[in-house]
């Protein structure tokens, strides 16, 4: 290949890498995981009260 066409070619690269590290985040912070924490944190708090009341 041409040196100036690798250079075009890394630099599309390292964009689309920094697009995936940047929706990773982004769904780690406000997606799925965070949703399945948020529920089990919840459902730890109903049962550590429901043991409490008894």
């Amino acid at each position: 290949m041409i040196s100036d066409n690798l250079l075009n070619i890394a630099m599309f690269v390292m964009f689309m890498m920094l697009i995936g590290l940047v929706l990773t985040i982004l769904e780690f912070r406000y997606g799925e995981p965070k949703r399945q924490q948020e529920r089990a944190e919840r459902n730890q708090g109903s049962a550590d009260a429901g043991k409490n009341t008894r």
